[in-house]
């Protein structure tokens, strides 16, 4: 089956492009604006998107970008810019590309993402953690997380078997020293347990050290790699 790829651009800038792609053997749907990329992405299973920066509105690129990143097939996103100083942080994507560059350079890059996929996922025991797609796989199936609950499990996941003090976990989720009320990550820890454990009222994994903080309390060494958590 060949790689599926959405390209949002004008087709008088990008032909030259498209072509080499699908000589390649990549299957090509070209759009152009907002509307039409979004049915695209509705209609069909992309594996990479690659966004033209220069043809697309700063509004219209923000949006296509996120939808691309929260759909439940989540391709990868390749943005092609002018701007050598990078993109802005509102735009999501997983890599960029300057101009000038040529055919075979688009082609390494969209290559190279598509062999990254394994790199994102680590596993520790009965769980396995999808950094690009912020999704969980537990024994009780897939769990997506939200952006706080994915940072607190990542962090957990890289301190499996010590005690992580409540500081600790404020400053690396929260950015803040301040103690006075801790309810913020009670609540997160609870609601990660409801996605993670077999009884979230009686954890076997997330475990409470009261007055001092949380452990995920998993045997075994972190490994990275495996198929991505869709």
């Amino acid at each position: 089956m060949s790689v599926r790829l959405l390209f949002v651009g004008k087709l008088l800038a990008n032909g030259k492009t498209i072509i080499y792609l699908q000589d390649r053997g990549f299957d090509v749907t070209r759009t152009e604006g907002l509307r039409p990329t979004l049915r695209a992405l509705a209609e069909t299973t992309f594996d990479l998107a690659i966004l033209d920066a220069n043809d697309i509105s700063a509004i219209n690129i923000h949006r296509i970008s996120h939808k691309v990143m929260h759909l439940e097939n989540a391709p990868f996103i390749l943005v092609m810019t002018g701007n050598h100083s990078g993109l802005s942080a509102e735009i999501a994507h997983d890599e960029y590309i300057v101009r000038p560059f040529t055919n075979r350079q688009v082609e390494k890059q969209v290559r190279h993402l598509l062999a990254s996929r394994s790199r994102y996922v680590v596993t520790l025991g009965p769980l396995a953690l999808d950094r690009r797609t912020q999704r969980v796989r537990t024994p009780k199936g897939v769990e997506r997380l939200t952006p706080k609950q994915f940072a607190l499990l990542d962090y957990l996941f890289e301190h499996a078997g010590k005690l992580v003090t409540r500081r600790q976990l404020m400053q690396a989720i929260w950015q803040t020293d301040y103690l006075g009320d801790t309810r913020t990550l009670d609540v997160h820890v609870r609601w990660l347990r409801e996605r993670i454990e077999a009884d979230a009222d009686h954890p076997q994994l997330l475990r409470t050290h009261r007055g001092r903080g949380y452990s995920l309390d998993i045997e075994g060494p972190l490994q990275v790699g495996g198929d991505p958590i869709l």
